[in-house]
């Protein structure tokens, strides 16, 4: 019974789609039928993206700073048409594989590795578990610690990074007097292209005309005298 009125739902919505009739709730709650062919059909719910599991940047107190990290701080969940994705729920209908034949996916098509030796899905990502990161010995590392990924391969800057000369903070540098927030390596870096693209050059000052050592304009040429 209950499968029936489910194909009987979705009959009427086809229905309704295909003569752009939508539904509305009469004075006494019976659902009636709109027969305005111009009135736009229900928006579909925006559902933001949720958190990504990264600390937060900055401190409440830094309002006269920009925090903004350079990269969208972006996590592991998918969110399409109204809807977020855990990645199981797709991802647990086909095995892992290092190679898919060059099937053509309808998901992920913007990825587009360029990290160095990683040139496969697997080089980071947990086969078993894609809401997780994957260690040398095949260990989870959690979205929260994505920097423990990162230093896998990248020691020496991870090291930099902990003593605070790579990367961004904000904060107190006198710790007594208050905390201070790191950007993590995701947070400045593209995992899949982390080279920074080539940026362009903003216009050059203009120097005050009036200023001590202004540039000299409208020099003669040489030869020419006043």
């Amino acid at each position: 019974m209950v499968v029936a009125m489910g194909c009987l739902a979705a009959l009427v919505a086809a229905v309704w789609a295909g003569t752009n009739e939508t539904p509305s709730s009469g004075a006494n709650g019976v659902s009636q039928v709109s027969t305005n062919a111009n009135e736009p059909l229900p928006a579909l719910p925006t559902v933001a993206r949720p958190p990504a599991q990264q600390p937060v940047v900055g401190l409440p107190g830094d309002t006269h700073l920009d925090k903004t990290p350079p990269r969208a701080t972006k996590g592991l969940d998918l969110v399409k048409a109204g809807w977020t994705y855990n990645c199981m729920e797709c991802h647990k209908l086909f095995p892992a594989r290092w190679h898919y034949d060059n099937r053509p996916f309808n998901e992920h098509k913007d990825v587009k590795l360029d990290h160095g030796n990683n040139r496969f899905c697997l080089n980071c990502h947990h086969p078993t578990n894609r809401n997780a990161f994957v260690d040398y010995d095949g260990a989870e590392i959690k979205q929260a610690d994505v920097v423990q990924l990162c230093a896998k391969c990248h020691g020496t800057i991870y090291r930099d990074w902990e003593a605070g000369v790579h990367g961004r903070e904000n904060g107190f540098w006198n710790t007594s007097m208050g905390t201070k927030t790191k950007l993590r390596c995701i947070q400045c870096h593209d995992p899949h292209s982390p080279k920074f693209k080539a940026m362009k050059p903003l216009a050059p000052l203009r120097y005050p005309p009036r200023a001590a050592n202004a540039p000299i304009t409208n020099m003669p040429e040489p030869g020419m005298h006043h």
